[in-house]
């Protein structure tokens, strides 16, 4: 009878070893970025190509490694920084699994260069599929080069499911940021394909490293933090109200200068922000938090990006009371003006009225699904045109909470909410605009300086065609400074800078760059959300008529843009159970 179990091959289990910590050239970065810190490097510079699949070189001036220890660093379990099992619960470095070079060389093509400062000559190590290649003598500056070659070439299968060089290279930016943020103290570079992308230089004030990574714009709107309970200590900077995010990117939260990901943490967060932003915004939160290495076990992920804490209530405890004294000494922001502010009035015309693109004036819905499709129908080859094959009487009873309107059909009670159904509308309209390339690009009197931050200005960049084909001219007049020159004709122009951070932000929910239409239907949904009429804003009798009968030729279960529904149909025939009345 033949064996059902068999044991792996070390060559075998040493790749899946590898697929744990190596999982995209952004790994490698990390795993290669948190050594050059741990070695002591004052300068850290990366050198990418093709987005980190040809070419991943991370060069240190650090304390390097002599001719024994340089072939001792690949293999697996190797490491300085643990002797015994009771030093996993006093790290104080950010690598210490002795993971990062075996299982980078098991998936890679690997040279290494290093020297300390006692030596007249380096060592080098030439690394393939996990196999040393040769170990020689060179000539090298003290420190360590690691050059890491065709990541993956041995595994084209996980290869392939890597996505585009400008996906990648997104990902190794946020490595490279998150790692530029917590250590002030190094300088750093970071270059792809020869071109110099960002240069940190090296401060004492992590202050200074905050405004170079994100701007004076995003600066100005923190409110520091400073916490201490016991042995906990949390440090860091937190916006105000006046400036959010549609997505949690910019929350960046730190162990002992770690960045890991944390749901406890995140939600710690959001409940101090719970009363000051909308559910669907996020702040802007970098957070250092310092606590004994005791109390929290790095050793629980293998790319460790999650810690356990020894007391979680007591550190979300302590991160919610941080966030809420911090905010609760509000103070203005630091200049002039509230940039960050989503300003209701952008999205009107005189006198603070919303502003209702001109349609066909269609007859309202009934609540039955035969009925629905004998009102509405969209005639073959008549474009944009709605024709409406029977019509039915409707009355709009009123407004909501400034949110809601309430309309009475035959059978139905129609409950809509306002800003998405107008976000439909608007989307609808720019959408057959551009298919029609008829967006017509109207110039600003004055250029607008806008100042984005790192991660923004990627963005910017990477969207620039999609950007000029809706009418926008934006163009670079110094680091991560830019002039927004013209805009397409049918948007508010009173804040411009507004729509462009809005836009960035939608843009950064894209996880792969395809053939541009994710990119043209993302930037539609912002221009279309920023445009649309806001909660809680009192619409009068004729534009509440005009924006139903602006949204008679969409059928019931249609959402808004972003997913949201638009309808409650409430038929009058539940309403008369309610009541006893049938």
């Amino acid at each position: 009878m033949s064996k059902k179990i068999e044991v792996l091959p070390e060559s075998v289990s040493q790749i899946i070893a590898a697929g744990e910590v190596v999982e995209r050239p952004a790994s490698v970065v990390k795993e290669l970025m948190e050594n050059a810190i741990d070695a002591e490097s004052t300068d850290i510079t990366v050198e990418l190509k093709a987005g980190g699949l040809q070419l991943i070189r991370v060069v240190d001036n650090g304390e390097g490694m002599d001719r024994e220890d340089a072939p001792v660093a690949f293999q697996r379990y190797a490491t300085s920084k643990i002797k015994k099992s009771e030093d996993l619960y006093a790290i104080h470095t950010l690598g210490f699994r002795g993971e990062a070079l075996p299982s980078i060389s098991q998936v890679s093509q690997i040279t290494l260069q290093t020297r300390t400062s006692l030596s007249l000559s380096g060592t080098g190590v030439i690394c393939e599929g996990g196999h040393l290649k040769r170990i020689s003598e060179v000539g090298c500056p003290v420190g360590t080069e690691v050059e890491v070659k065709n990541l993956f070439f041995n595994l084209p299968v996980k290869r392939k499911f890597l996505k585009s060089i400008r996906a990648e290279l997104r990902y190794a930016l946020q490595t490279f940021l998150r790692l530029s943020l917590s250590h002030p103290t190094i300088s750093f570079k970071l270059i792809h394909d020869g071109r110099m992308l960002h240069n940190h230089p090296k401060t004492e004030s992590s202050l200074v490293r905050i405004e170079t990574i994100f701007g004076k714009e995003i600066y100005r709107h923190l409110q520091p933090i400073e916490f201490e309970e016991g042995e906990i200590r949390i440090s860091g900077f937190a916006s105000l109200p006046s400036f959010s995010k549609k997505n949690a990117e910019g929350i960046y939260f730190y162990v002992n200068q770690r960045f890991v990901k944390d749901r406890v943490m995140v939600k710690a967060i959001m409940d101090a922000y719970r009363h000051s932003l909308p559910g669907h915004q996020f702040p802007m939160v970098i957070l250092f938090l310092t606590l004994s290495p005791s109390a929290v076990d790095m050793n629980v992920h293998p790319t460790k990006a999650e810690v356990k804490f020894k007391d979680t209530e007591r550190i979300y405890q302590a991160v919610l009371a941080a966030i809420r004294l911090g905010l609760a000494g509000e103070a203005p922001p630091r200049q002039e003006g509230n940039d960050g502010i989503q300003k209701e009035e952008h999205f009107f015309q005189g006198g603070g009225q919303p502003v209702f693109p001109a349609q066909d004036t269609l007859s309202f819905f009934s609540s039955s699904r035969g009925k629905e499709e004998a009102i509405f129908g969209v005639r073959e080859g008549e474009g944009e045109k709605w024709t409406v094959e029977s019509k039915r009487p409707y009355t709009v009873l009123g407004q909501i909470q400034g949110t809601y309107l309430l309309c009475q059909g035959e059978e139905n009670l129609i409950f809509i909410d306002q800003h998405a159904a107008h976000e439909r509308i608007l989307f609808e309209k720019f959408k057959k605009e551009y298919e029609r390339r008829s967006m017509v690009s109207e110039r600003l009197l004055l250029p607008v300086l806008i100042e984005l931050s790192a991660e923004e200005s990627y963005l910017l960049e990477s969207a620039g065609e999609a950007l000029e084909a809706m009418g926008f001219e934006i163009e670079p007049v110094g680091e991560k400074l830019f002039a927004i020159r013209s805009v397409p004709s049918w948007i508010n122009q009173k804040d411009p800078k507004e729509i462009v951070r809005g836009i960035l932000d939608e843009l950064s929910f894209i996880e792969k760059e395809g053939n541009g239409q994710e990119m043209i239907h993302t930037i539609l949904v912002s221009l279309a959300c920023h445009s649309a009429v806001r909660a809680n804003f009192v619409l009068k009798r004729e534009e509440m008529d005009q924006l139903v009968e602006n949204l008679t030729p969409f059928y019931p279960s249609t959402t808004c843009p972003h997913g949201r529904p638009i309808f409650f149909i409430l038929p009058l025939e539940t309403l008369k159970k309610q009541f006893k009345r049938k």
